[in-house]
């Protein structure tokens, strides 16, 4: 029996054995007595029947023939929830809106926060258009546990910490002996855990210089932190004056028990280029400059937008490439640029599509609930929602979503690298990253 249904659901992947007879399937709906007793078929009809309840011109939708049968075919919830984000996605490509709705709500009947992986991903993805209670619950709860989370998080899984230590390290392997400051430009401090290792590396580094008789005075460290507007962030804290203060403290706190001078600032990047220029001209030289850009990374709290991570980079880039030019043959480089991206900008295969988009961006997430799974035993199944409820929830959500799709299209011409010359890591650092990762016992592989 031959029908034509629409190929935006996705069911073209399933069994081709599985036949539904349009009539057949009216016929049914008509007649509520059997909901009851054939359960699966009201499952597997029910699509047909929440388009034709938004009154939508089906016939706008209809694609090619399929071949379709409804006898003794059981189809596992993650299959169909994987062929409804397809589904989803090939919608919002055609610009059928109505239709993307509702599939999102057939979506939402059948995920939970506790189910598979897949099951998850779309939970987190979609709940924008939940308003269940237990949405507010969980995410109540997890951040009451924030601080906490937080830490184990950056512990656990190291693409944080590898991203920090890597940036640390070519560094502190790049400072001249003869700096008398070093300035660290970060791109957005957050939490400002990134650098609580580096003053303790840092402190470290200078001691045994001072012992070895290479340098007579330790080094100043000083952190500026680029200030962006509030509308500047995808996803963002309420406070984020208040956080840098209270981050503000706590480094300056950690740094004096550590022996090294440090200041914290906070400043709009146009004024910090003048400031630098300002510098310059004063020939105050001994001040090397690291520009710090942290992007995307799993465990950071509010993500900035692509373009000021290229306004940064380009700033950084074109005030590095006047200072070699200006600097004689006795100058040594004048500072570094280190750039962490934890996103999937260059996983997509096609900048005009947003089904492409939309498959590289659950792909991505995926590959993060796999790895929290793979690092939490059963037992501890709560606290793993907790931070998929934290870390991954709004940033998998389709408001975010939607909003990284605009960008996409707005900011597509993006070049990786920015043509900027790499730096290798010295041996003895790249196998510090190996141990850290657990490379061989985890999902995680450390290449140069």
């Amino acid at each position: 029996m031959l029908t034509n249904l629409p190929s935006v659901l996705g069911l073209e992947d399933l069994d081709p054995n599985f036949n539904i007879d349009l009539e057949e399937m009216r016929d049914w709906l008509e007649n509520g007595d059997h909901r009851e007793s054939d359960d699966s078929y009201y499952h597997q009809l029910s699509i047909y029947q929440e388009v034709t309840d938004t009154s939508m011109d089906v016939t706008s939708i209809i694609q090619p023939i399929l071949n379709l049968t409804t006898q003794d075919m059981e189809i596992n919830n993650e299959l169909c929830t994987s062929h409804l984000a397809k589904a989803y996605g090939e919608a919002m490509a055609n610009e059928q809106r109505e239709f993307a709705e509702v599939i999102v709500r057939r979506i939402n009947e059948k995920v939970s926060p506790v189910g598979e992986i897949t099951e998850r991903l779309l939970y987190h993805s979609f709940r924008p258009l939940n308003k269940e209670a237990n949405d507010n619950y969980l995410k109540q709860e997890s951040c009451k546990v924030f601080d906490a989370a937080f830490e184990a998080f950056y512990r656990l899984f190291p693409n944080g910490m590898f991203a920090h230590f890597t940036a640390n390290s070519a560094i502190l392997e790049a400072i001249p002996h003869d700096a008398g400051v070093l300035h660290i430009v970060d791109f957005d401090m957050g939490e400002g855990i990134q650098w609580a290792s580096m003053i303790v590396a840092l402190a470290q580094q200078q001691k045994l210089l001072q012992q070895f008789g290479i340098i007579s005075q330790q080094i100043t460290l000083k952190l500026t932190s680029i200030k962006w507007k509030n509308g500047d962030c995808i996803y963002g804290q309420a406070h984020p004056h208040l956080r840098f203060e209270e981050t503000k403290k706590r480094l300056i706190c950690y740094a004096n028990c550590h022996d090294l001078k440090l200041k914290v600032e906070e400043m709009e990047l146009q004024d910090l280029v003048s400031e630098i220029k300002k510098t310059t001209r004063r020939g105050r030289r001994r001040e090397w400059l690291a520009f710090n850009c942290m992007w995307a990374l799993p465990h950071m709290r509010r993500r900035r937008r692509r373009r000021h991570v290229m306004e940064f980079l380009k700033v950084a880039k074109d005030f590095l490439a006047n200072s070699d030019s200006n600097k004689t043959s006795n100058d040594k480089n004048n500072g570094i640029i280190t750039f962490g991206d934890g996103d999937t900008w260059e996983k997509i295969e096609d900048y005009s599509c947003f089904g492409s988009f939309f498959d590289s961006y659950q792909e991505h997430y995926r590959a993060l609930l796999e790895s929290m799974e793979c690092n939490f035993h059963k037992r501890l199944a709560e606290a793993r929602i907790a931070m998929e409820c934290l870390f991954v929830a709004p940033f998998a959500s389709c408001v975010a979503l939607l909003e990284k799709w605009k960008e996409v299209k707005e900011v597509c011409e993006f070049e990786a690298g920015f043509g900027l010359k790499g730096v290798r890591l010295s041996s003895e650092s790249l196998m510090e990253a190996k141990v850290m990762a657990r490379e061989g016992e985890s999902l995680y592989t450390v290449r140069d």
